[in-house]
């Protein structure tokens, strides 16, 4: 049972969900300056990654980012959410696709400075950022 009126529930949950957008914010933008990283070394020829259809799949990542980012900044908007569900599935597609290659197969996705498969990093930041946005629409919009 909840004791505490319904006003001051929602006062307590404003510096919450500014905290959520903030860490998704962060985390997209990591995101897609990674995904950035990798496609300027794709471009120059350093380390090439996957392409699926003759499209570097770094690319595709890319602007996956980039519209959840457009999307959480702009989140009063009405077609944000479809923004995000956009940029986010096939980041989550190639994400899961590529560790599930990565692990079978191994050496497919590009790798960090540590030796982590890209693919593996890319895969929890979709989960993370999609749970983020998830409970920042659904059990914090006021």
């Amino acid at each position: 049972m909840n004791n505490i009126p319904e006003n001051e529930n929602k006062r307590l949950n404003i510096p919450i969900a500014i905290a959520i957008k903030a860490i998704l914010l962060v985390s997209l933008s990591a995101g897609l300056y990674g995904g950035i990283s990798v496609s300027y070394l794709t471009v120059t020829g350093i380390v090439p990654c996957p392409s699926v259809i003759n499209i570097p799949a770094c690319y595709i990542v890319s602007i996956g980012y980039l519209l959840m980012l457009i999307a959480a900044l702009f989140d009063r908007k009405k077609y944000s959410k479809w923004l995000f569900i956009i940029g986010w599935t096939p980041v989550i597609l190639l994400a899961v696709v590529g560790s599930a290659l990565e692990f079978s197969q191994g050496d497919i996705c590009p790798r960090s400075e540590m030796g982590t498969p890209l693919c593996y990093i890319s895969l929890s930041f979709g989960v993370f950022v999609a749970f983020l946005y998830w409970l920042k629409t659904t059990k914090l919009s006021s």
